[in-house]
C-alpha cells in the first residue's frame, strides 16, 4: 500500500528567483548630449516577480497574499503561461476546483505545446479522477522535444493509474515507472512503487532487488519503512521486520502506511 499526492511541477525554485520589474536606460534627446533617464517597465519579468511572490506566500500558508500576488502577475501578463497555471495551482491548492480547471484549460489554448502546463493539469485531471484524459495529456507532454521534465511526467502518469486501484492499469503503471527510471535512476516513487508492486505479485527477488536501488537513495521515509518491514517479514527475519514496523510508528504516527498498518495488521 502506497500513496503519492501528485504535485505539479510549478517549478517553485525557478520561480523564486526574482526578476527585476525594470531596467533603467540612459537616452539623449535629439540635438542634444544631455543624457534622459527612461525607466522601461518590462511586463513579462514583473509578472514573473509576482508569480514567485505569489507561490512563495502559498507555500507558506498566506492565501490572501498569494492570490493578490498572482493576480497582479496575471494584470501584468494576461497570456503568459507561467501566470495562468500558477494561478491555477493557488485555486486547486484552496479547493476552488472549478477556477482551477479554468485556469489550467485556458493556459492550454494559449499554448498546447508547454509542457509544465500539460502534466500541471493531467495531475489536477487525475486527482479528479479523470484518468483517461489525464493519461493522455501526461503523454503529450513527454512527447513534446522542448520538454525536459519527462521523468518526472512518466512517474506521475505511473501514480496516478496506480492510485486507482484498477487491474487493468496496474501494468500500464509498472511500465511508465521503468520508462521514468530510464531517465532518471533517482526516481524515488518510481523504485517505491515498483517495490510493492513486485511484493503484491509476490515476485520476492525482483522486490528485493528494486528495494536495494531505494535503501542507497532514501531510509528515512515511512515509504521505506513500510516496504522493509514487509519484505523482512516474508523472509522470516521477525526481529529485523519489528525493528522497521517500530521506526514506522514511533516517527511517521500519521502516516497512511503507519494508518494502513494499524488497520490491516493490528486489526
Amino acid at each position: 500500500m502506497i500513496r503519492f499526492y501528485h504535485k505539479p511541477l510549478i517549478c517553485l525554485a525557478a520561480c523564486l528567483l526574482l526578476a527585476n520589474t525594470g531596467c533603467v536606460q540612459h537616452k539623449t534627446y535629439v540635438g542634444s548630449d544631455k543624457p534622459v533617464v527612461d525607466k522601461q517597465v518590462n511586463q513579462i519579468e514583473a509578472a514573473q516577480t509576482r508569480i514567485s511572490l505569489g507561490l512563495a506566500y502559498l507555500q507558506k500558508g498566506n492565501a490572501a497574499q498569494a492570490k493578490y500576488n498572482l493576480e497582479k502577475a496575471l494584470e501584468f501578463a494576461p497570456d503568459l503561461a507561467q501566470a495562468n497555471y500558477s494561478l491555477a495551482y493557488y485555486y486547486q491548492t484552496v479547493n476552488n476546483l472549478d477556477k482551477a480547471q479554468y485556469y489550467y484549460e485556458k493556459v492550454i489554448a494559449l499554448d498546447e505545446q508547454n509542457g509544465d502546463a500539460l502534466n500541471n493539469y493531467g495531475a489536477f485531471l487525475c486527482d479528479q479522477g479523470n484518468i483517461e484524459k489525464a493519461k493522455k495529456l501526461f503523454l503529450q507532454a513527454v512527447e513534446l522535444d522542448s520538454y525536459i521534465r519527462v521523468a518526472q511526467t512518466y512517474e506521475n502518469l505511473g501514480l496516478c493509474l496506480l492510485n486507482t486501484d484498477k487491474p487493468e492499469y496496474r501494468e500500464q503503471a509498472k511500465s511508465y515507472f521503468i520508462t521514468a527510471l530510464g531517465y532518471d535512476r533517482k526516481m524515488t516513487k518510481s523504485i517505491a512503487s515498483l517495490t510493492q508492486i513486485e511484493i503484491d505479485r509476490q515476485n520476492w527477488d525482483k522486490a528485493w532487488q528494486y528495494f536495494k536501488m531505494l535503501e542507497q537513495l532514501n531510509k528515512q521515509s515511512p515509504v521505506y519503512l513500510w516496504l522493509a518491514y514487509q519484505l523482512y517479514q516474508q523472509k522470516g527475519m521477525a526481529s529485523q521486520a519489528k525493528q522497521y514496523q517500530t521506526k514506522l510508528m514511533t516517527k511517521f504516527p500519521n502516516s497512511p502506511q503507519a494508518k494502513f498498518y494499524k488497520e490491516s495488521v493490528l486489526k
